[in-house]
C-alpha cells in the first residue's frame, strides 16, 4: 500500500506540473484577448448599430434591438469570433496610430499640457508618474533601465539578494562611486526596493536580465549556473576568466 500511494502521488504530481502551465497559459491567453478585445469593441458595436450597421445585421438576419439588449451573444458563433478578432486587430491598430501621434511634435506637446494638468493633483499625480515610468521601463527593454545584474546585501551582511543597477554616481565628499540598485521582489518584479549602495559592496554576475527575471519569479529554481560571492571588481574579472563563463560565451556565439 505504500509503494501504491508513492505511485499515485508521484503520477499526480507529474500529471500537475504537466498540465498546470497549460492551463494558466491558456487563462492568461484569455484574459489579455479579452482586454485588447473589449478596448474596442465598443466601436464596432457603435458602427452596427449606426445607419449602415443595421443593414449589415439585418443581411446577417440580426435585430439591432438584440444586439443592444443582449450583446454579441445574439449574433451567430463565427461572427462571434470573426469581430472579437478583428477589434483585437482594430485595438493594436489603435495603439500605433498613438504611438505615431505621441512621437510628432504636436502629440509630444499636448502629452506636455495633459502631464501638467495631472502634476496638479496631489494624489492622482503620484500614481500617474509611478506608472509611467515603469510601462517605460518593462516596455521600452529593461536593458535600457537595468544596466547590469548585481547581488547586494539583503536582508543582512551574509545574504544576498539580487538586483538591477538603474544608475552609478559619485559621492560629492569621499569621491566613491556609488550604485542604484534596485532589488524586486518575488514572484512579482515589478515592485520591490531601491537601494543606494557603494560599487565595492556589490557583487557583479554575468546574468542577462532575462536570466535575473526568472530567477526571482520562479524562487530561485531557474537560477543560472554562473555566481561568484566576490565583490567589487575583483569578482566580475574572475567570474569572466572562469571555465564555465567561457563555455557559454562559446555556446552563445
Amino acid at each position: 500500500m505504500a509503494t501504491l500511494r508513492a505511485v499515485v502521488r508521484t503520477r499526480l504530481t507529474a500529471g500537475l506540473i504537466t498540465i498546470l502551465p497549460i492551463v494558466i497559459t491558456i487563462w492568461l491567453v484569455r484574459v489579455v484577448f479579452g482586454w485588447l478585445r473589449d478596448a474596442s469593441l465598443w466601436v464596432v458595436e457603435a458602427f452596427l448599430l449606426s445607419r449602415w450597421g443595421r443593414e449589415i445585421l439585418q443581411s446577417w438576419g440580426v435585430k439591432a434591438e438584440g444586439l443592444t439588449s443582449i450583446g454579441l451573444e445574439v449574433l451567430p458563433v463565427k461572427l462571434q469570433w470573426g469581430i472579437a478578432t478583428f477589434s483585437v486587430l482594430l485595438t493594436f491598430f489603435l495603439l500605433y496610430v498613438i504611438g505615431m501621434f505621441a512621437a510628432g511634435m504636436i502629440g509630444r506637446r499636448l502629452i506636455e499640457f495633459v502631464e501638467s494638468i495631472v502634476d496638479r493633483l496631489p494624489f492622482v499625480k503620484t500614481i500617474y508618474r509611478t506608472l509611467k515610468q515603469m510601462l517605460e521601463l518593462f516596455g521600452g527593454g529593461a536593458s535600457k533601465g537595468f544596466q547590469r545584474v548585481v547581488l547586494v546585501p539583503f536582508p543582512n551582511q551574509i545574504t544576498r539578494s539580487v538586483g538591477f543597477v538603474t544608475s552609478t554616481f559619485r559621492d560629492v565628499v569621499t569621491g566613491e562611486e556609488l550604485c542604484a540598485v534596485f532589488v524586486a521582489k518575488t514572484p512579482n518584479p515589478t515592485s520591490g526596493f531601491v537601494f543606494v549602495l557603494r560599487r565595492a559592496d556589490i557583487i557583479e554576475v554575468n546574468w542577462s536580465v532575462e536570466d535575473a527575471v526568472k530567477t526571482i519569479m520562479s524562487g530561485g529554481i531557474l537560477t543560472p549556473g554562473e555566481v561568484t560571492m566576490i565583490t567589487g571588481s575583483v569578482g566580475a574579472a574572475r567570474l569572466a576568466e572562469s571555465p564555465l563563463h567561457s563555455a557559454a560565451v562559446r555556446d552563445a556565439t
